[in-house]
């Protein structure tokens, strides 16, 4: 494997140890990505599965995930709602309006719809604002409501339903809510208890990197360091040496299981199977959506070409790397004092992290790093991905 390029480096070592993981549970290499990043959860709170559930796939074989910076199916399902006319009457408000429809357009722009708004109730809080006259706004509120019983308003109304959306504490009192999916942490914890077992025994001298996927359209992606705490020149330096030798893991997974991932009743398949296919359908698609068209949800990149049809969850495991290069008592000492999120391949934001982390000098002055994670924790390795629609 090259030595100038760590980045390069553990690009391949992030395809192999993906493609044993993916042959170690059975899986398939055709859908099954990996993850890393904030994969840790609490068993008492199921917020992380359906952060992971909403995440949108990118176009790799490995994944880094972080609930912060993931890019959200149910977002970019609301933008597709946005972008579509009604199945009847499909122009029924853009008549209405006239040369206001424009207004009405740039309003919806820098004004999302709130929670539990229905299209009716939008449309009323656009009026509380326009400089339209009554009577053209009486006849939009009309276009709206002879469309109300339309696939499209209906989709509209589950996804701004209160009932289809799922209330989680914060660590300090409050409260937030995500759209329901079927990954709830009762369900994680049946898949994980009736679970199978593995064996780990990895050897980077000898993994296969190929790559067979539908869904991949660029390298393996994740996390392109050794070490995800290093900054410094000096603390590179380890990363490069580290990247330039072999890795071995070994170690047993005693749980491991395949959670199956479904959005709740806040999403509409047939919508989005209408708009599928109608890439070129201007009855279909609004020409003056903000939100885009076909290809921006469709396309290679679209916000909505892939989707987590399963996670694939752990527990209960003890798993050691361990990296042949050779390393002195400061490079030892550098490498615990800042690799703080953890050595290739498991990565954790700061904080996140729910295994523990030890690690070893060896006699042989190769170092050893144990993952642990207790019984009854649960981590989400990786995803199946599936194309739209």
């Amino acid at each position: 494997m090259p030595s100038s390029d760590t980045a390069a480096t553990v690009q391949e070592l992030n395809q192999g140890w993906r493609n044993y993981v993916c042959d170690a549970m059975k899986l398939n290499r055709d859908t099954f990505q990996l993850a890393q990043g904030s994969l840790g959860l609490q068993t008492t709170d199921g917020a992380g599965l359906f952060l992971m559930a909403d995440a949108v796939p990118p176009a790799t074989s490995v994944g880094y995930y972080d609930a912060t910076s993931m890019n959200k199916r149910s977002s970019n399902y609301l933008g597709l709602l946005n972008a579509l006319l009604p199945e009847t009457s499909a122009l029924g408000l853009q008549t209405a309006l006239g040369d206001g429809y424009a207004s009405w357009i740039t309003w919806k722009t820098a004004n999302p719809a709130q929670a539990g708004e229905t299209q009716l109730t939008y449309f009323q809080r656009f009026e509380m604002s326009s400089n339209l006259d009554p009577g053209t706004l009486a006849r939009g509120e009309a276009a709206i409501s002879a469309a109300l019983n339309s696939p499209l308003n209906r989709a509209w109304a589950a996804y701004n339903n209160p009932t289809y959306q799922t209330t989680f504490s914060t660590s300090t009192g409050g409260t937030y809510t995500l759209p329901t999916y079927t990954t709830t942490i009762n369900n994680a914890i049946s898949q994980i208890n009736q679970g199978g077992s593995l064996t780990i025994d990895f050897d980077s001298s000898s993994m296969d990197t190929s790559s067979s996927s539908t869904f991949i359209e660029g390298a393996a992606d994740g996390h392109f360091d050794i070490f995800s705490g290093g900054a410094s020149a000096s603390f590179s330096k380890q990363s490069n040496m580290a990247a330039a030798s072999k890795f071995t893991i070994t170690g047993t997974i005693n749980r491991y299981a395949t959670l199956p991932s479904s959005a709740g009743s806040w999403y509409s398949s047939d919508e989005v199977i209408r708009a599928f296919n109608a890439k070129n359908d201007m009855s279909i698609w609004n020409p003056g959506a903000s939100a885009g068209g076909w290809d921006n949800f469709f396309g290679k990149t679209g916000g909505l070409a892939r989707y987590v049809s399963q996670l694939v969850l752990v527990s209960d495991y003890s798993i050691t790397v361990k990296s042949h290069a050779q390393y002195s008592q400061d490079d030892f000492k550098q490498i615990q004092a800042q690799a703080s999120g953890g050595i290739w391949p498991f990565f954790s934001a700061s904080g996140s992290s729910t295994q523990t982390t030890s690690s070893v000098l060896n006699n042989d002055s190769t170092l050893s790093v144990t993952q642990t994670l207790q019984k009854g924790l649960i981590q989400i390795w990786g995803v199946t991905v599936q194309p739209a629609p």
